[in-house]
């Protein structure tokens, strides 16, 4: 039986208003990864979909690498960016010691690109909590709880599908704002906290 990591729906407010400086966004939309920054997670896709995007759509964008990972693959991936002379579209934040629904309220989209495998995908379903539209591969059990009522959903690993999709939200992101919200009452009626407390009880009352 599969019960699902509960989202605490009454999330702290936000410790250090220090966090507002690592986002300023320059006026840009604010597009991010909150992860393991890892081969399998998707981030080089991005960063080669970037460096192809039209100058009229990329100059919109500013890209958030937000947590830790493996030091050889983090560096080659500011070598690409580098190369690419994209270093202005593009900032690491590191480990950032808050919950996780203050910093995504602070993005205007979240991106989950997994290559192959994600499990429920807690991160997203914070995103929605916290109101922030989300673009995800369609992995794992993701598809148990997004679809396109909720949020963007591409073919894993396809950079074309992830091009035409931030095209689209950087023309419309207001259409992808009401998106989130169908997505957010979803995790306040299915997959909020006391719901799974309850799931687990009842599990154990049958054994």
């Amino acid at each position: 039986k599969v019960i699902y990591n509960g989202i605490d729906i009454a999330y702290t407010k936000q410790k250090d208003k220090k966090i507002n400086k690592l986002f300023k966004g320059n006026g840009r939309l604010k597009i991010g990864m909150l992860s393991r920054i890892e081969p399998y997670k998707g981030h080089e896709n991005l960063v080669n979909v970037i460096n192809e995007l039209p100058i009229k759509f990329k100059r919109k964008l500013m890209v958030y690498f937000i947590g830790l990972g493996q030091p050889k693959y983090v560096d080659k991936l500011k070598i690409k960016i580098k190369k690419f002379d994209l270093n202005s579209y593009f900032k690491f934040t590191g480990y950032i010691d808050e919950d996780s629904p203050i910093i995504l309220k602070r993005l205007d989209l979240l991106l989950s690109l997994t290559k192959d495998f994600e499990g429920f995908g807690l991160s997203v379903a914070e995103s929605f909590l916290a109101n922030t539209p989300v673009l995800a591969t369609k992995v794992g059990g993701i598809t148990e709880f997004l679809n396109d009522k909720n949020s963007i959903l591409i073919k894993p690993n396809n950079q074309k599908e992830l091009k035409l999709s931030l095209i689209k939200f950087v023309k419309n992101p207001m259409k992808y704002k009401k998106k989130s919200m169908v997505g957010k009452k979803i995790i306040y009626e299915k997959f909020n906290s006391e719901k799974m407390a309850q799931n687990f009880k009842f599990f154990f009352d049958e054994c």
